[in-house]
């Protein structure tokens, strides 16, 4: 059997894979730098405000109280939740360098291919729950910074209404990253029957 293509592919995905966990790991770092000089200055002054309601940009005026101590920390735990994400990923990244390694080699069944997928998939699970739960934190900190009674017309509004949603998608991802490690498994022990057989 010709492994060439697959031992290129690999070969040229695991560039691409040293890339990526490059540029994230810088991205986090500089990302912490920021958050961490942002919480050293207390306070965003002196900002142009703007909202965007789907495809309508608004700019406030300086008449508009917002909340700088609150939108300061709802930058900062953005910038702190963006690093995060930039780790997790560049450990998925080494990870998936892992899986690559063995099939530059030819060896696309080898020890420890299943064991890097479900570290994968639970790096997914991980960076899944924490975006949803940052998101959250992020919107009741907008909330609080920006009083929305201010830059609308209350007597056309009869009542305000916030809606949190949560997307799962990150869960089946990480049900499709368990299943590949299940279908590796399998392909390591046929591997070897194969191999003892020979």
């Amino acid at each position: 059997m010709n492994n060439q293509k697959l031992m290129n592919s690999a070969k040229h995905l695991d560039t691409l894979a040293k890339v990526i966990s490059i540029a994230f790991k810088v991205t986090g770092i500089l990302c912490l730098i920021v958050a961490i000089a942002l919480f050293a200055l207390k306070d965003l002054q002196q900002i142009t405000y703007t909202i965007t309601l789907d495809f309508v940009k608004v700019y406030l005026t300086d008449q508009v109280t917002i909340n700088a101590h609150f939108m300061t920390l709802y930058v900062i735990v953005g910038l702190i939740m963006i690093s995060i994400l930039c780790f997790i990923i560049n450990y998925a990244t080494t990870k998936i360098r892992g899986i690559l390694q063995p099939m530059k080699e030819g060896r696309p069944f080898e020890t420890g291919i299943p064991e890097n997928l479900k570290k994968i998939a639970w790096s997914i699970l991980l960076g899944g729950v924490l975006v949803q739960i940052v998101a959250l934190v992020e919107r009741i900190l907008l909330i609080k910074a920006c009083p929305i009674q201010q830059l609308l017309n209350l007597e056309a509004i009869t009542n305000f209404e916030y809606t949190f949603s949560i997307d799962f998608t990150f869960i089946l991802l990480f049900c499709a990253f368990m299943f590949l490690s299940y279908i590796f498994s399998y392909g390591q022990i046929l591997q070897k029957e194969s191999d003892e057989t020979l």
